[in-house]
């Protein structure tokens, strides 16, 4: 039982790195990168400006209309007010939330989502 377990963990393994693999091969344009690009900027603004998100340790990355925040914040609200401010941006078509909760300004602290 445990081998047909462990084949069936390592083929879904398989497949989700074979479907990333294949995500990436597909190429932008000069038009999408710079789109992006755009998108990425407007996310960060937006981010900054906000009164009550200390956001200089979150970084912004944009992919088809798809924005990935990383970095991290200091208070658990913050994690989803982050998620919620990009979602807000002009064309945004989704966001993906890694960013982390930095605990007593400890880098090695638990994380928290």
């Amino acid at each position: 039982m445990r081998s047909s377990t462990y084949r069936a963990g390592s083929a879904v393994v398989a497949i989700a790195l074979l479907a990333s693999l294949v995500g990436c091969a597909t190429p932008r344009s000069d038009a999408q990168k710079q789109a992006d690009e755009a998108i990425a900027a407007r996310v960060d603004s937006a981010l900054q400006a906000d009164k009550l998100l200390y956001a200089k340790h979150i970084s912004v990355h944009a992919e088809n209309g798809v924005v990935r925040l990383t970095g991290f914040v200091w208070e658990s609200p913050d994690l989803e007010e982050a998620q919620r401010i990009a979602a807000r941006v002009d064309g945004v078509q989704g966001v993906v939330n890694d960013l982390e909760l930095q605990r007593n300004g400890l880098g090695d602290s638990p994380v928290a989502r």
